[in-house]
């Protein structure tokens, strides 16, 4: 049996198993392209067709694999809430006894789109929760579809969840926040030095507020934006190995508290790394058009969290020391998945199930 067939039946195995209902022909015929799509994507490293297409398994001809692809990709019907939400919903579950940490940010991905992205912090990784693409080379997206997105979010997010949601200085809208907030959630959000705040009437800015390096400023109930529409806590932190200070938002009780967790944030930029020029090189994708692009991440973002799973199959199985140095492993979660793949397909071993979880809980 070859490799990528051995991958090909542990994903799509895994996969099956999420759906909670009969499948009809063509959502079965969907599901065996997304299977062969992700097992292209982490055979090959990257996300271009031809590439991909190599590495399915099957007797098809490669221009006809390609082919099969791009209709796949172009497919209407093809959508998250059929292929990608079931396994996440799923993961939810399993994690929302926990605190979620979710961070929001943005990247370039393909030939000139950029992608919107609400990702789950766990274990120094950022798994993708849900996004959106749009076209653009670069630049922000507008407010209202940072607040469509997390009310997305919200949405998959089980009841009664703790939840902690991160953003740098495009997520600091009045709107944002105070949609974050109706949920229930704490914030920390980036801000820049000259936004405006106001306390018993007079104004000022960040800057104004600015402490000496090495130390921290914070102001408990300002109101924020000239329209002074939100109440919120004003944290300044410069850092000792800081060149400039930190601006941010929260309605956490206290700045160390709110920093603290802001710093996870970064998580989601190594996310996007992985997804790139580190892993599947998403960034190298001729496609264009936004909606083709967001179905190609579902297949990324679906390869990478198989590999995130088996980096911490190998940490729990303590088999890490057999694919890494002993004394220590400075490999984060998604390498070490990489490395332990291709261990076990070079020795012959069955492969872990495709995120597997087990009695409610998932080794995730």
């Amino acid at each position: 049996m070859s490799d990528s067939y051995k991958i090909y039946r542990t994903i799509h195995s895994g996969l099956q198993k999420f759906w909670d209902f009969d499948p009809s022909k063509r959502q079965n015929n969907g599901l065996n392209i997304l299977t062969g799509f992700i097992c292209g994507i982490i055979q090959s490293k990257s996300v271009k067709l031809a590439n991909v297409a190599g590495e399915i398994p099957g007797s098809g001809k490669e221009e006809s694999q390609i082919m099969q692809l791009r209709r796949w990709l172009k497919n209407e019907k093809v959508g998250v809430d059929l292929f990608y939400l079931p396994f996440i919903e799923v993961l939810l579950r399993c994690l929302a006894k926990q605190t979620l940490v979710l961070a929001i940010d943005g990247s370039t991905t393909a030939q000139g789109c950029i992608t919107l992205m609400v990702s789950m912090i766990y274990k120094g990784r950022a798994l993708p929760l849900l996004w959106v693409t749009r076209k653009g080379k670069k630049g922000h997206f507008p407010q209202d579809m940072h607040i469509e997105l997390i009310k997305s979010v919200q949405a998959i997010i089980p009841e009664g969840t703790s939840v902690i949601c991160l953003g740098d200085g495009e997520f600091d809208g009045a709107d944002w926040l105070e949609t974050i907030s109706s949920y229930g959630w704490k914030y920390a959000c980036r801000t820049a030095n000259n936004a405006i705040l106001y306390e018993n009437g007079d104004e000022f800015t960040f800057k104004d507020i600015c402490p000496e390096q090495g130390s921290m400023t914070e102001i408990s109930a300002v109101e924020f934006t000239r329209k002074r529409s939100i109440v919120v806590r004003a944290v300044v932190y410069w850092g000792r190995k800081y060149n400039d200070p930190i601006y941010l938002v929260t309605n956490f009780p206290t700045g160390g508290e709110a920093f603290n967790w802001y710093r996870k944030r970064f998580r989601i930029e190594t996310l996007f790394s992985d997804l790139k020029g580190r892993g599947f090189n998403l960034q190298k994708s001729g496609l264009r058009a936004p909606e083709r692009v967001s179905r190609l991440i579902m297949a990324a973002a679906l390869a990478y969290i198989w590999m995130v799973y088996l980096g911490e199959l190998a940490l729990t199985k303590s088999w890490d020391k057999i694919i890494h140095r002993k004394d220590r492993c400075d490999l984060s979660l998604f390498t070490l998945g990489v490395r332990l793949l291709k261990r076990l397909l070079r020795e012959g071993k069955i492969l872990p199930q495709f995120c597997l979880t087990l009695s409610g809980k998932a080794l995730l």
